[in-house]
């Protein structure tokens, strides 16, 4: 399947975050703050893709809308809703730590 007019796809830049902060929303959901090295900023609508590793080296990438408003800082926000039967969602929501 070709590429659509007026659409382009571009190369995936991948960068370090680390977790500076989180709160709880409801009982499932979670808004984590991370800082990123680089981070250019963003615009309104826009989403970031998030890779984790396991330790048996098991790997998922899932996409998440960045929920902070649109800024310059290198502080990002995701909400992340823990699904019942979720690969990562329940490990952002239950068991990522603070990173200082």
């Amino acid at each position: 399947m070709g590429t659509q007019a007026g659409t382009a796809v571009l190369g995936r830049v991948w960068r370090r975050a680390r977790v500076v902060g989180m709160h709880d929303e409801t009982a499932t959901a979670r808004t984590i703050t991370l800082t990123v090295r680089d981070w250019l900023g963003h615009v309104a609508g826009q989403h970031i893709d998030v890779s984790l590793t396991a330790p048996n080296g098991y790997s998922a990438v899932r996409s998440y809308s960045i929920a902070s408003a649109p800024s310059s800082d290198t502080c990002i926000q995701i909400t992340v809703e823990r699904l019942p039967n979720g690969e990562v969602s329940p490990y952002l929501t239950q068991e990522v730590m603070i990173r200082r």
